[in-house]
């Protein structure tokens, strides 16, 4: 299924977690946002004018502050996965980092630190207390097979008395290794080191909380997970065919093609949805529920005199219902 194939996103001692963020975008290529309520702005007072970069997934935002002075944002799309391809920055980029008086990532710097904590009790809090029923009960005999294929037994019959979420996370990893992109390097990695090194070590601020992202980890009621789950394996399954598709996003990431990233990041959706309707929930919470909220964050940092620097996945920025449409919305950017 290509909505698992292309994703199920500080310093290197955080990058696996980008693993998790990179799963969620190439889940999306399948918090939960709370849903924002927002009184819409009379367009014919904003002055908010949005502009792209050729060959980068940059765009910058003009406007005015609230006391009357020029502010911008700068919002770099990202890819939670990388290659040497980009140990260093385009020009564009790396232009608006120097530029830059504050920055802002999906989870904020506290919230990284506090992490791996938060990811071991949710895994805990998944283990299950009546084992007489457990994976090993769902599975076939064939996805147990496909399944020992890329681990250990020992693996295995651990994994198979948590939720299924636990297992999906644990396999989906291994398309983005068969695609040789590593989580590592990637620029959200890269951006959290300029700013530790260049900045001061100022920190960033989030656009998500963390149970936002926790809750879409751990995503569904148990036959859910199970639908996911056996989505992660049909793309096991064939891994040459998925790897080839993550490898492909990712060249179109790599080229700035907006439009060519939104066709082929959303062309399952639909399908998938009709699929399993499952996904249209867990769809609207990955994507348009984060969206609609990032919109009035990234507007409020608009009323600030200077210069924020987003970097978040570039799902986020592309599509019908991306963050720069709610803003459209909110009257806050101009059409």
């Amino acid at each position: 299924m290509f909505i698992n194939r292309t994703h199920r996103r500080l310093s290197a001692k955080f990058a696996a977690f980008f693993t998790i963020l990179f799963l969620l975008l190439a889940a999306g290529c399948k918090s939960a946002g709370k849903q924002v309520e927002t009184t819409p702005k009379a367009p014919v007072e904003q002055q908010n004018t949005l502009k792209k970069y050729p060959g980068a997934m940059l765009w910058q935002i003009d406007g005015t502050a609230a006391d009357g002075t020029p502010s911008k944002v700068y919002l770099l799309g990202t890819y939670h996965a990388g290659d040497d391809r980009v140990l260093t920055f385009p020009e564009c980029v790396s232009q608006a980092l120097e530029e830059s008086d504050r920055f802002c990532c999906e989870l904020s710097s506290e919230v990284w630190v506090q992490l791996p904590q938060m990811m071991q009790d949710l895994t805990v809090q998944s283990f299950l207390t009546d084992l007489s029923h457990t994976l090993i009960d769902d599975l076939t005999p064939d996805e147990i097979t496909l399944i020992n294929s890329f681990m250990d037994s020992q693996t295995f019959a651990q994994l198979v008395c948590f939720e299924p979420w636990v297992l999906n996370n644990y396999l989906q990893p291994v398309v983005m290794l068969a695609a040789d992109l590593d989580s590592q390097k990637a620029y959200d990695v890269m951006i959290m080191d300029y700013v530790e090194k260049n900045k001061n070590n100022q920190g960033f601020d989030g656009l998500d909380d963390a149970q936002t992202q926790l809750d879409l980890i751990s995503y569904g009621d148990w036959d859910t997970q199970m639908i996911m789950l056996r989505d992660t394996l049909h793309d096991l399954s064939d891994l040459a065919t998925a790897a080839d598709e993550m490898k492909e996003l990712y060249e179109i990431f790599l080229s700035g093609d907006e439009q060519a990233f939104e066709e082929f990041y959303f062309k399952d959706f639909e399908s998938e949805i009709k699929k399993h309707p499952v996904y249209k929930d867990y769809f609207s919470k990955l994507l348009n529920q984060r969206n609609e909220a990032w919109a009035v964050k990234i507007a409020d940092y608009l009323d600030q005199p200077g210069v924020t620097f987003v970097f978040a996945g570039c799902a986020h920025f592309t599509g019908q219902d991306s963050v720069f449409e709610y803003m459209r919305e909110n009257g806050d950017l101009n059409y």
